[in-house]
């Protein structure tokens, strides 16, 4: 059975941990314990933060929803499902919470066409993007949340915020983000769900 909250309260001192999860797995488990570890928190303090509304991959029917809770619960989770699309709507839902997430989620964090005016962002100047990015980093600080950021495989290289930082960010902003240092889990959900399609009996 699901609840659903108009106005969801975490339970004091619960991590977010944001995805899709399409699959959850053994990254994403390993990555919230680890942080709570980093934090001081018991392993059992992540919330898996169910992204029904994704900026990039559309919304999720609730057929698939509901399948992706089960399997998450099943293997032991604690499921937020929420339809905020940005941090920017996290962080005014769930303020002064903290967030685990993948470099490769660190880096759409900064991403400045998520923060840029409709039909703005095309032919716009790094600058005025720079600006549009501050803006909205700006907005989560004052929400009062902070990033615990894992690092990933990308192009080949394993990257983390200390060895590709996005941009260059006043301290007060810098502050948010903190490193989990000494994690590396090279799982991925899409190549779970290409293994998924590969080993299928053909009918």
């Amino acid at each position: 059975m699901f609840r659903g909250l108009a106005e969801p309260e975490l339970p004091e001192r619960m991590l977010l941990l944001p995805g899709s999860f399409n699959p959850v797995h053994e990254g994403h488990e390993e990555m919230g314990k680890e942080a709570a570890k980093m934090l001081g928190r018991p392993c059992n303090h992540v919330l898996l933060e169910l992204c029904v509304t994704n900026a990039d991959k559309g919304v999720i029917d609730v057929e698939s929803m509901h399948r992706r809770i089960e399997k998450a619960v099943h293997r032991g989770n604690q499921v937020l499902a929420s339809g905020a699309m940005l941090f920017q709507q996290k962080a005014e839902m769930f303020p002064g919470s903290i967030f685990v997430v993948g470099f490769d989620t660190y880096r759409r964090i900064l991403d400045a066409k998520y923060y840029a005016p409709a039909g703005c962002f095309d032919g716009s100047s790094p600058v005025q993007q720079r600006e549009w990015t501050l803006n909205a980093l700006r907005h989560l600080h004052s929400c009062g949340v902070q990033f615990v950021v894992a690092g990933r495989m990308d192009s080949g290289d394993f990257k983390t915020i200390v060895t590709h930082p996005i941009l260059d960010l006043p301290q007060d902003l810098a502050s948010m983000f903190r490193e989990l240092p000494d994690f590396r889990n090279d799982i991925s959900s899409t190549a779970l769900r290409q293994r998924s399609l590969d080993t299928a009996p053909v009918l």
